[in-house]
């Protein structure tokens, strides 16, 4: 409950309750812990630089490296007797003298004016400050305990007590220092001052355990125990971080990746920060530009010194450095803080957000600099070897993020694409972790280098989200016998890269699941004692593991065995956590993992093959698991089915062993697996083969009647019949093969989506798959899933002229299209009369106009989301037009439906980085709920001209779009319940501006001028109607009279989906053999007028009575030059097949002396 509150400031802390920024407690019972109302938090009044934050128990100060004071803060309510107040502190830094205050006062925080300084107050205040005792200001105890709280390191734990006799005690790392003060008054408040060093501190609950790491740690320090300093261990990713020593006005932040100037508005300069390590050579080091401001001049400006971060003294801007520094300030280059060439690249004080620059220093010793990817050329030579990367977030410049090869890239961008070791890695560490963690051994070891000096900070996390029923497993590799406690284990449904990492993972407070010794905790709160498995009584060489199941029951497992469920965990995806805590010291991941199924892969990795329409996905969401193919459960006893029956693998001590698939193939419908795990020291290769029978019982070999493939050969009947390439041999991890059965009773073979050129003998309709592990091959997985069905795609498909012989004179019978709709069967439900306009909320690129009905981009190419309200409501449209375009970018329009308030929604930089409840459609990708998967189902956007309509609507089961009055399946969402669901579109690429369609038409207007017409119209040529010679089936409306304007014509015997006959499948081959850029041609489907094709085409138009026509397949060109060609006549050029790709790039045809070069016969395409 909210209460109208910002759901911003809504956090779970570590306790049992709620805290919600408006005086709200609402207490949520979990077992085996009493709620806690009152548990102790800071008080929302506090220092003027103070932070609050974890629902007020971490306290902050703001610029920590320009004040030293104005951090008071106080508990929310007075101490009780015998009630222990403890924080930890989180972070220092080295700049000041002095660090944190801890004591009591009689003061309410309600009425108080906070000091800059608690030592301050002259009146009803006792602190700790370093090692003695202040009260009302003045020393009353010079020497007090065994701790200087100045000499304090992060983690350590200062607390107080008063106990019953009026004695103020303090205790350090969990030790009582003894009497501080005596009398104290009964109503007191717990006072911290964040001064000097302290920048960061937490209220915690009394760890003993920790307590006791915490002295042993320092203990070792103080007795200077001479530990063995081990190799700097190299890690596995290295990826390059900002150094937290930086610029007086700069602030490193996301765990070194990101650096920002926090009050950029305040001041423009002091904003130098360097790279945590030196350049290697050949290394690019890139930042992104996340956000500017317009108030002053001169913006980013980036290079390299050969001075590190520990030793620079930070100058006001990196040009003012007169020693080994090159830096490229605005489009220059500057040495030694002289500039050496005035005009050298891009201008960098134009860029704007999401631009790249970066460097690279050559192995030559050249150094090159790189706007958004473009080699600007030579900048110097003869730079140092040892050199650091350095940027200065100058002027304009208020935040900019390290970008490598391990970002994940724009899936809009030309440059992004998903390969099979992205859909098919094994489970390694991720490359985020703690401090003192490494990772090595190609990420399957996590090690704590130095593990008897340090026993925390630890954390990793594992490379990817775990599927549903997967297993992952460490093994101990080596404990360590200083420290208390040891391995914890547990889920995060967090990214690893939005995560702020703690000094241990039962710190983690949000979305995270963890088992401590025999703790089963949830953010920080203990749910569950006493679980079967105690992480803290493991020894070297057990095998601990996490799983949740299909139930979204979470599980633990030792050596294997389960020890019963922990916990329910709902969220979709999550990321395994290990904390390298106390006495473990390094884990691997024993072996490498199954790769992930296509259900939890949320990605469609069916083949989409240039020449085949039957092999594009009909769909771009996730399916349910009923629509993925299996595995036959009947099989001999060394195979064994996982996943549901996806996954087979061969037991070791099997040779050989069979699986056949669940069902026959169905027409137009592939079956394709990959290959899961190879025995590198076994020759021979998997063997994969079609059968019209099963054996029964089952066998270890192929049966008698089976067509198949091994090597590079093809056998049927247990006879070569031909020879192949590629050899199956050849094939790795991850590689795919696959079976199609087309409509024509003809067998294709795919591998990794490419067809093979194979003749297969004359086989039965019916026909399984056929898989038998063999040789190398242990284990296979099922990729593929079953076309969905619909009328669409499951109509008969009959011989074209069959169908127009038999429907020449078929009645007329209304239309009643299910699947493929236009915007007459939406619209009669669905009123047009509420009026949209857009939300105040909106991307930093864009302005609004025109009444809240016109949205424009006015900057760079993303941010650019723009809300529609009111919300939507079921089976209701909206829709808006496409103003401008540029064609200087890359992809165009994405649209969609959020949940949510829009006040509320933290706009990302595009629409398919939404992370909650939503559903976005992007031209060839979809984003459901924040999961995306690559589809074809909004291809349409991707070829928006100006003037094109664009209307969405939330159906019962999903989201639906029209474009230009053209519907498109039902994409399936559910969005939650009892949330308002809010259109929203990205002004993305080349769309640069919309505008709201408002008008409602009088439905009298349209209905008058619809025409009847055939189901067979919008569904699979069933039928004919011979007495209309041309018939242009207008989409009618009853509210948008914008859309039928613009409707396309479509003609009853071309329906939206064909499947293409031989001949066009021929030409299409052919056509793609001549390697002509797809930038030629348009999106349409090209049109095939073969002897068969061509009678059904025949009442198109008068003018395709031409018989010159017959034999031609017809393949659209792009008019780039914007001509107006509808009345321009038909013509046929026959042309050499040496001189197409010259009259594409002139865009017109060749004379005779052009001709005159080539030898080649023109043939027709």
């Amino acid at each position: 409950v909210t209460l109208g509150g910002d759901l911003s400031e809504l956090s779970l802390s570590s306790s049992n309750s709620l805290d919600i920024r408006m005086d709200m407690n609402i207490s949520l019972s979990l077992p085996e812990e009493a709620p806690r109302p009152d548990k102790l938090r800071f008080h929302e009044r506090c220092g003027s630089l103070v932070k609050l934050s974890n629902g007020q128990r971490t306290a902050e100060r703001r610029r920590p490296l320009d004040e030293f004071n104005n951090g008071v803060v106080m508990t929310q309510r007075p101490l009780r007797d015998s009630e222990l107040f403890e924080i930890r502190i989180d972070r220092l830094v080295d700049k000041w003298s002095g660090s944190i205050e801890m004591g009591i006062t009689t003061h309410n925080p309600s009425s108080l004016m906070f000091p800059a300084t608690m030592t301050n107050m002259r009146s009803g205040t006792i602190m700790m400050s370093g090692c003695g005792i202040l009260t009302n200001g003045k020393g009353t105890r010079r020497e007090y305990g065994d701790f200087n709280l100045d000499e304090l390191s992060e983690g350590d734990r200062v607390g107080m007590m008063r106990k019953p006799d009026g004695n103020l005690h303090y205790f350090i790392n969990g030790l009582d220092q003894g009497v501080a003060a005596t009398r104290v008054p009964t109503t007191v408040w717990g006072v911290i001052d964040l001064y000097g060093m302290t920048i960061k501190v937490s209220i915690v609950e009394r760890d003993e355990r920790e307590e006791q790491n915490l002295m042993t740690r320092r203990n070792a320090r103080d007795q200077q125990v001479s530990l063995p300093d081990p190799h700097p261990l190299p890690d596995y990713y290295d990826r390059l971080t900002f150094h937290h020593n930086c610029g007086t006005h700069a602030e490193v932040i996301n765990n070194g990746r990101t650096a920002h100037r926090p009050n950029a508005i305040d001041d423009f300069n002091n904003g130098v920060v360097l790279t945590s390590r030196p350049l290697k050579p050949g290394e690019m080091f890139e930042v992104r530009l996340d956000r500017i401001v317009s108030k002053w001049a001169g913006s980013i400006e980036i290079g390299v010194t050969t001075h590190s971060p520990t030793d620079l003294e930070f100058p006001f801007t990196m040009t003012n450095v007169r020693s080994g520094t090159w830096m490229m300030t605005g489009s220059g280059i500057m040495h030694n803080g002289t500039t050496v060439l005035e005009q050298y690249g891009v201008n960098l004080d134009r860029l704007q957000v999401s631009d790249r620059v970066g460097l690279v220093r050559k192995e030559n010793g050249n150094l090159h600099f790189f706007v958004n990817g473009i080699d600007q050329g030579i900048a110097a030579s003869n730079v140092a070897e040892r050199v650091y990367g350095v940027i200065d977030l100058y002027g304009q410049a208020v935040a900019a993020t390290i970008v490598d090869a391990m970002d994940y890239e724009s899936p809009d961008t030309i440059n992004s694409s998903m390969s099979n070791t992205t859909l098919y890695s094994d489970l390694r560490f991720h490359h985020v972790h703690g401090k003192n963690a490494r990772i090595v051994n190609n990420g399957l070891t996590a090690i704590r280098p130095r593990p008897l000096a340090e026993f925390n900070d630890g954390i990793v996390f594992s490379s990817r989200p775990l599927r549903d029923g997967e297993l992952f497993e460490v093994s101990l590799d080596s404990m360590v016998d200083r420290w208390s406690g040891s391995i914890e284990l547990g889920v995060t449904a967090v990214r690893p890269d939005d995560i702020d990492l703690p000094s241990t993972a039962t710190d983690l407070s949000r979305d995270t699941w963890m088992l401590s010794g025999s703790s089963v905790m949830e953010n920080g709160t203990t749910i569950k004692s006493n679980y079967s498995l105690d992480l803290d009584t493991l020894t070297a060489g057990v095998r601990v593991g996490v799983m949740r199941c299909a139930d979204r029951n979470l599980e633990f497992f030792k050596d294997g065995v389960s020890q019963g469920v922990a916990c329910v965990i709902a969220s979709p995806n999550i990321y395994a956590v290990i904390d390298l805590y106390g006495q473990c010291a390094q884990v691997s991941i024993p072996c490498a993992s199954p790769m992930a199924p296509l259900s939890s892969a949320q990605i469609d990795i069916c083949p989409r093959s240039d020449t085949s329409q039957s092999l594009q996905a009909p769909s771009v969401v996730q399916h349910a698991e009923t629509d993925l193919h299996r595995f036959m459960e009947t099989h001999i006893k060394g195979l064994t089915l996982t996943e549901g029956g996806r996954v087979a693998m061969r037991a070791r001590d099997v040779q050989h062993c069979v699986a056949y698939s669940a069902t026959p193939l169905a027409q137009d419908e592939i079956f394709e697996i990959a290959i899961v795990s190879l025995v590198a020291h076994i020759a021979g290769c998997l063997s994969i083969g079609v059968t019209p029978s099963i054996a029964n019982p089952p066998t270890n070999t192929l049966p008698a009647d089976c067509c198949y493939l091994t090597g590079n050969e093809l056998h049927w009947k247990g006879k070569l019949i031909q020879l192949f390439a590629p050899n199956l041999n050849w094939l790795r991890i991850g590689d795919r093969i696959g079976f199609l059965l087309t409509h024509e009773g003809s067998l294709k073979t795919f591998i990794n989506g490419e067809e093979i050129a194979l003749i297969f003998p004359q086989l039965p309709d019916s026909l399984y798959v056929v898989v038998q592990l063999g040789g190398s091959c242990s284990s296979v997985q099922v990729t593929s899933r079953k076309v969905p069905t619909s009328p669409l795609t499951n109509a008969p498909l009959q011989d074209s002229l069959e169908i127009v012989l038999e429907t020449e004179n078929s009645s007329e019978v209304p239309i009643a299209s299910e699947e493929h709709v236009s915007l007459e069967n939406t619209t009669s439900s669905a009123s047009n009369s509420v009026k949209y306009e857009f939300h105040e909320n909106h991307g930093r690129n864009i302005e609004i106009t025109g009444d809240k009905t016109i949205a424009r981009r006015v900057a760079s190419y993303n941010q650019g989301l723009v809300i529609v309200q009111p919300a939507l409501h079921g089976n209701q449209l909206m829709q808006i037009t496409v103003d401008q375009l540029d064609t200087r970018w890359q992809s165009s329009l994405m649209c969609g439906i959020v949940c949510g308030a829009p006040e509320r929604l933290n706009l990302p930089g595009t629409a398919l980085a939404f992370k909650g409840c939503s559903c976005i459609i992007a031209n060839d990708w979809v984003s459901v709920n924040g999961v995306k998967s690559r589809s074809n189902y909004g291809i349409k956007l991707n070829s928006l001209n100006i003037g094109s309509k664009i209307a969405l609507m939330l159906a019962e089961n999903g989201v639906q779009i029209f474009v230009d009055g053209n519907g498109d399946e039902v994409l399936p969402w559910s969005p939650n319940v009892g949330q308002p669901c809010y259109a929203v579109f990205d002004l993305y690429g080349q769309c640069q501006q919309l505008k709201i369609i408002n008008e409602i038409e009088d439905e009298t207007s349209t209905t008058s001028s619809i025409q009847d017409c055939e189901k067979a119209d919008l569904e699979s040529c069933e039928k004919e109607r011979s007495s209309i010679p041309s018939l242009s089936l207008q989409l009618p409306t009853t509210s948008y009279s914008s859309i039928t304007n613009s409707i396309p014509k479509i003609s009853p015997l071309t329906p939206s989906r064909s499947v293409p006959c031989a001949y066009q499948v021929a030409c299409e081959k052919f056509k793609k053999s001549l390697f002509l850029p797809d930038d030629f041609f348009t999106t349409d489907d090209p049109v095939c007028y073969c002897t068969g094709c061509f009678k059904l085409k025949r009442h198109e138009a008068d003018v395709f009575k031409d018989d010159f026509i017959q034999g031609w397949v017809k393949f659209s060109l792009r008019n780039f030059s914007n001509l107006q060609t509808d009345k321009w006549h038909i013509a046929y050029y026959g042309t050499k097949l040496s001189t197409i790709r010259c009259i594409l790039d002139r865009g017109q045809p060749l004379t005779k002396n052009q001709m005159q070069y080539s030898n080649l016969i023109g043939q027709r395409a």
